[in-house]
């Protein structure tokens, strides 16, 4: 039979003490005599407890902030996290096969969580106030991955319980070549859980919305909010519906969002385009320029970096990427988004922003997990090709 988890009410219980107190020393949010505090721990201790994921990271319960992130550009990414499973295999088994992997490792995943790890990890002189708004459960592997997420700069906000009441998880199949297959559950947020938990007021510092392409559809009646309280907002393909991969869904979108991230993959198969790389992008170029947009768009390329076509409709921005020996490709176009969001959101220009996001994504791809390699400010501008160091001062 299994033993029942316990809950904040048998530690105050345990302890003689209030339910209340017991909230209170748990976040930090009243003094709490040392007696009390000794009582509280040491039942803690001996009921094994943990305090809930949700409870402990709910806006306004526990969050101390930090005075180093006062005047720094805010980030708020929507979105998945999820664990990952990675194993690695010299090439993707049959139907049937049985094979052995050469390991499987746990890694912290999912696409927003990505861009905001990767937005954080930029660091000064573009450092950002980030958090992620997301769905988690009552489980150890919400409770570590949280924490992870707090090791690396970024304050999760779980506005809803996972359907399973567990963190999502995801198997990643990563081959030799650097391939790889993933494998993930259903995950959903919905714009009313983000309405009900956050107050968006007018920010005195640049602050943006990031929303992940598997909850564009559901947060666009939150867009406007967000616009008339001064945010930007962005947006990236990962996950995007099949119902706005139209060219009409498409147009739409672009005249919603000041900047949307999207892989060329992608991009061909919104508007059918079937030629070399080369003529695709000048495709793209002709077809953007017909839309009057709101905002810019960033056509990721993978190994062969991205296109940036602005906004004013004038000529795209073409950067290449870093040429690496690549392990695992998952997560370079979420790395890529987060880390033009960090340079963007500190006034960066578009060429400045995307030559080091496509540094930055390349990187990524030299380590096994979407947040195996993290770049920093100066591992980035290290990596500056020099014709292009002028450019991105």
């Amino acid at each position: 039979m299994q033993r029942k988890r316990p809950t904040i009410a048998d530690v105050a219980q345990t302890a003689g003490v209030s339910i209340g107190t017991v909230s209170n020393y748990i976040n930090g949010t009243a003094t709490v005599k040392d007696t009390t505090r000794e009582r509280i721990e040491k039942a803690i201790s001996d009921l094994t407890y943990r305090p809930s994921a949700i409870a402990r990271a709910l806006p306004g319960h526990g969050r101390r902030k930090s005075k180093d992130l006062d005047g720094l550009p805010r980030l708020l990414v929507v979105g998945h996290i999820s664990v990952d499973f990675l194993c690695r295999v010299n090439v993707l088994p049959h139907r049937d096969d049985r094979i052995t992997a050469e390991h499987i490792d746990k890694a912290l995943g999912g696409p927003a969580a990505n861009v905001a790890v990767a937005a954080a990890g930029v660091g000064a002189p573009c450092s950002l106030d980030v958090e992620l708004a997301t769905a988690v459960g009552d489980d150890p592997e919400s409770d570590w991955a949280l924490g992870e997420l707090l090791k690396r700069g970024v304050h999760a906000l779980p506005i809803k319980r996972s359907i399973t009441n567990r963190l999502s998880q995801a198997i990643v199949i990563i081959e030799r070549n650097g391939s790889r297959t993933i494998i993930s559950e259903p995950f959903e947020l919905s714009e009313g859980d983000l309405t009900a938990n956050m107050d968006v007021q007018k920010e005195a510092r640049p602050a943006c919305l990031h929303i992940e392409g598997s909850q564009y559809e559901s947060m666009i009646g939150s867009v406007e909010r967000f616009h008339r309280a001064g945010w930007k907002v962005s947006m990236h393909s990962a996950g995007l519906p099949d119902t706005s991969r139209t060219p009409t869904a498409f147009t739409e979108l672009v005249q919603l969002v000041d900047l949307t991230f999207i892989n060329d993959v992608t991009l061909r198969e919104i508007f059918g385009y079937r030629t070399p790389l080369a003529t695709m992008i000048g495709q793209a170029h002709d077809t953007l320029f017909k839309i009057k947009r709101r905002g810019d768009v960033v056509v990721t390329l993978g190994e062969f970096g991205a296109v940036v076509f602005p906004k004013s409709g004038g000529p795209q921005i073409e950067v290449p990427a870093l040429l690496v020996d690549r392990i695992d490709a998952t997560g370079a176009g979420d790395s890529f988004a987060g880390i033009f969001l960090a340079f963007w959101l500190h006034g960066a220009s578009l060429e400045q922003a995307a030559c080091y996001a496509a540094i930055g994504g390349s990187l990524t791809t030299t380590a096994e997990g979407a947040q195996g390699h993290i770049a920093g400010f100066e591992e980035l501008k290290a990596a500056l090709p020099v014709n292009r160091t002028a450019a991105a001062r």
